[in-house]
């Protein structure tokens, strides 16, 4: 299938070593029809690390490029390595990139990988959304992690969602955008739409203020 320049986005995904962005990835391809299976790192059958010395140190080494279909519009997909060694594979990706994708582990917060990537996000001047990712580990503090983010990379940063329940029994998140909320079965699938608890209509409704003055 062929798309007209307009139709086709470059995402490039960014982020300390181990925060995520192989298995982002692949949750990308998958839940875009692209495989029917998802890989994982673990198993050394992901998409994007298909090389064997990948494979067996279980980290991204070059940037490799993916793509999905979704609606109209074709997004090409660049997975990039997250060690400080092979830093010209970023910059490389960021130079055909129209969006980065910063992931942040909810564990670790800001890492110094993160910060290096960051100045050249800001040299090519390269709009960025940010991923918190990992938010079902024991130790995940989405709190401090946005905090950090807002404090090392300005208060343009504004959640868009926020997981209601981080930790072992993560399943739910608000969408301060659609003000409403998703609730995850543990066998997977699509989420259920409930409305937003009281307790939290405050909070999401601030971040829904700052998102439309935002705009």
């Amino acid at each position: 299938m062929s798309f007209d320049t307009k139709d086709i986005r470059n995402v490039t995904l960014l982020g300390h070593s181990g925060c995520g962005k192989t298995t982002f990835a692949e949750c990308m391809l998958f839940e875009a029809g692209a495989i029917s299976r998802r890989g994982s790192v673990e198993e050394g059958n992901t998409q994007s690390d298909f090389t064997n010395i990948e494979r067996e140190r279980g980290n991204s080494l070059f940037s490799s490029l993916m793509h999905v279909q979704w609606k109209d519009s074709k997004i090409n997909i660049l997975d990039t390595p997250g060690f400080d060694d092979f830093v010209a594979e970023v910059i490389s990706s960021l130079k055909v990139a129209d969006t980065g994708v910063m992931m942040l582990n909810a564990k670790s917060g800001v890492e110094v990988g993160t910060e290096l990537i960051w100045d050249y996000v800001d040299q090519f001047e390269t709009p960025t959304i940010f991923v918190i990712n990992q938010v079902d580990n024991e130790k995940a503090d989405f709190d401090a992690t946005l905090e950090q983010a807002k404090n090392r990379f300005g208060n343009k940063i504004i959640p868009v969602q926020y997981p209601l329940n981080p930790g072992t029994d993560f399943n739910t998140i608000v969408d301060a955008l659609r003000m409403t909320m998703y609730v995850f079965s543990p066998e997977g699938g699509r989420p259920e739409k409930q409305p937003i608890p009281d307790s939290e209509i405050e909070r999401a409704q601030e971040m829904h203020n700052a998102l439309v003055e935002a705009a």
